[in-house]
Parts: structure tokens; C-alpha cells; sequence
């Protein structure tokens, strides 16, 4: 599936490598093909930025989506419940004081729930609204303004009018 540059540089490449008599499978293929397109020191970069990753202000899912990427030039053996803690450390805090509790141990599982924990707690914040001025000394409460008061007029109650 190479093309181009690439193609012309497997051709030559894979011939030497058969000339010196190495056995060229997808094995050999990989490591010949990132040493030359992938240098070590990018390789390196990517799998210290998965060590430091967290969510901040990504979604869940753009954060597992990004974890999942970096995770592939982590390389250092990995297991199931490893892969789930690491990401569940990564979380917001609102998201991983609930998540961690549950011991998830399948990373699918982790992020669908993850995810549910995310859209709860979205819908229990509340909608900053702009109020009146800074320091006003309001106690918030149900205070009347002046033209809201009821007037005494003859015995009758009627309200003051705004109108001029």
C-alpha cells in the first residue's frame, strides 16, 4: 500500500534486507519503516505526553480518543485494569472522585461510564446568568422597591404609577 517515495524506499530497503539474509515480515517491516519515518526521539515525546496526559478542558471522549493514540508508543507491557487506572488518574476531579470508586477493569466500560458521570454533571451546574452590579448590597431576597408599595388613599390600597 506504499506509494510514492515510500514505495521506492521499501523496494531498496527490502532488498538489502533479504540480501543479508533477514526474514522481512510485518515485524521487520514495522521497525524498518518507523526508524525511518518515525524517528526514536518522537517516538520518546509521544510516550512521555501519554505519561502527563489528563483531560483538562477536553470531553470524556475526546480525551479517551487522545489517550488511546498516545497509549500506542507507550512501551511498557500493559494490562486491562493498568491502561483503566491510568486513564481514570487523567479525569477532572468532579469526574474521577465518582469514577474510581466503581473499579473498572475494562476500559470500554470505563469510558462509557465516564461519559454518563460527564452528561450528569453538566446538567446539575448552573447557568451563569448576568445579575445586577458588583457589590450591590441586595440581600437577594424578595426586598420591594419603593414603587412597588402599596399607597393609602382613602381607605382603598392602589399602587404608586410609574408613568410620568
Amino acid at each position: 500500500m506504499l506509494i510514492g517515495e515510500a514505495k521506492h524506499w521499501w523496494r531498496g530497503t527490502s532488498q538489502m534486507l533479504i540480501d543479508r539474509g533477514v526474514v522481512v515480515d510485518w515485524v521487520c517491516f514495522k521497525r524498518v519503516f518507523l526508524e525511518k519515518y518515525f524517528p526514536e526521539s518522537v517516538r520518546h515525546a509521544r510516550e512521555a505526553e501519554f505519561m502527563r496526559l489528563q483531560q483538562g478542558e477536553m470531553s470524556v471522549t475526546e480525551y479517551a480518543i487522545r489517550f488511546e493514540h498516545l497509549a500506542c508508543f507507550y512501551t511498557q507491557a500493559t494490562f486491562e485494569a493498568w491502561k483503566c487506572r491510568k486513564f481514570a488518574e487523567g479525569l477532572k476531579y468532579d469526574l474521577r472522585r465518582v469514577v474510581v470508586p466503581m473499579a473498572i477493569t475494562d476500559f470500554l466500560a470505563l469510558v462509557e461510564k465516564a461519559n454518563v458521570v460527564e452528561r450528569l454533571e453538566s446538567i446539575g451546574k448552573p447557568v451563569k446568568t448576568v445579575g445586577g452590579p458588583v457589590g450591590s448590597k441586595s440581600s437577594g431576597g424578595s426586598q420591594r422597591k419603593p414603587y412597588d408599595r402599596p399607597q393609602q388613599q382613602g381607605g382603598s390600597t392602589t399602587r404608586k404609577s410609574t408613568k410620568s
